[in-house]
């Protein structure tokens, strides 16, 4: 009897031992990003916050609305993909792990409205030199490499930090460039692609901007919108690492806040530093965030063939309003409009909508709202357009 009992408890312990090697090896703690907050990305960041806050609320509506989930409201957007390989041509990620990144990539994103498609054939660089790079040195490739207009996804062999260390990636998003630039072995995990989209589209990493301080964000969520991410459906985040997160996708920390509250981080977000296989999901108002950027910068990720479309349908890029401020009561419209309702919708800087309605002669009554600055939403069956007003 005791040697069943030991023959069995082996065959439990073999097991068991297995279970937790392949949970490790799923969980292995690969390199962190390499994308950084700059001042100009913040900067960015804060002059569109007015137009963005009424966005997100934009989003948390239709979201909410089982009527305005449609396929019509899936935005189409384009990614232009370079693979480097050796001058051979040999190397280089496979068409296969591409194709799944982005299947991986849109069942995510396809809650923030989003559908990222390749725009034309893969461009194939076959260059040696190219397969191993350190963050700068990708604008030799593309200044050669290069679609301007749409997100550019450069798939290289190997990828460092400025101090050598190899990292996965990092996004470059600015006025000027679309860049995000993927180590091949890190785009097949699931996780890490998405990341460095959810960089693209403004999320910060949930620790906050910085890698090397802790978070003054609390526990407590008091100052959840201004610290941290900005984001307050994130828990407070002391940066992740292999250190505090268990092979079952656990937090083993014991960081405390200010006020010695300890945190209590979510391991599945996708923007958080957590092992790369417990990485999972965004949470709501991540996703709001990120489907109001893209809303505020639409026009700087369009092909070639979409602008055009855009513009024949789009009766509202040149739209003007008038007076600014307004006086004796009502704002008027200035545009040349083929399609007879208009909508408009009236919010403050913190997305409360005061006001929404049809525009009758091109003209908005504004008589009830008290003096100072407001955001007017205008939109008609083909497009949208957000303006700033004083009353």
């Amino acid at each position: 009897m005791k040697l069943l009992i030991h023959r069995y408890a082996h065959v439990f312990l073999s097991i068991f031992l297995s279970f937790t090697s392949c949970m490790f090896s799923q969980n292995k703690f690969e390199l962190n990003c390499g994308t950084v907050a700059t001042t100009k990305s913040i900067e960015l960041y804060k002059s569109l916050e007015p137009q963005l806050k009424a966005l997100e609320q934009d989003f948390m509506l239709m979201k909410s609305s089982k009527a305005r989930m449609s396929k019509n409201n899936i935005n189409s957007i384009p990614i232009k993909a370079h693979i480097v390989r050796n001058l051979d041509g040999t190397g280089g990620l496979e068409l296969t792990d591409l194709n799944k990144a982005i299947e991986s990539l849109n069942e995510i994103y396809k809650n923030a409205f989003m559908n990222f498609f390749l725009y034309e054939k893969i461009n194939y660089i076959n260059n040696n030199q190219s397969q191993n790079i350190t963050k700068g040195s990708e604008k030799s490739i593309i200044e050669s490499n290069y679609v301007s207009g749409i997100i550019n996804i450069y798939f290289i062999d190997y990828v460092k930090n400025e101090l050598e260390e190899s990292i996965c990636g990092y996004t470059d998003k600015s006025e000027k460039i679309n860049v995000i630039v993927m180590k091949n072995s890190c785009t097949t995990n699931d996780s890490s692609l998405s990341h460095e989209m959810g960089h693209f589209f403004s999320l910060t990493h949930t620790h906050g901007p910085s890698n090397s301080k802790q978070t003054t964000e609390l526990v407590d969520g008091s100052n959840c919108d201004t610290d941290g991410d900005g984001i307050c459906d994130t828990p407070a985040d002391p940066k992740l690492s292999a250190n505090t997160i268990n092979n079952f996708c656990g937090y083993i920390g014991t960081e405390t806040d200010a006020h010695g509250n300890t945190f209590n981080p979510d391991t599945r977000n996708i923007m958080s530093y957590s092992r790369k296989a417990c990485r999972n999901k965004f949470s709501d108002q991540q996703f709001a965030r990120m489907y109001a950027f893209y809303k505020s910068i639409e026009s700087q990720i369009t092909t070639p063939e979409m602008e055009q479309k855009v513009a024949l349908n789009d009766d509202l890029t040149k739209v003007k309003i008038y007076p600014n401020p307004a006086s004796n009561g009502s704002v008027y419209i200035q545009a040349s409009l083929k399609d007879s309702t208009l909508h408009y919708k009236i919010s403050n800087f913190q997305g409360q909508i005061l006001a929404k309605g049809i525009v009758s002669n091109k003209e908005i009554n504004v008589n009830n709202l008290a003096s100072g600055s407001y955001l007017l939403v205008l939109e008609n069956s083909s497009s949208r357009v957000v303006k700033k007003f004083m009353r």
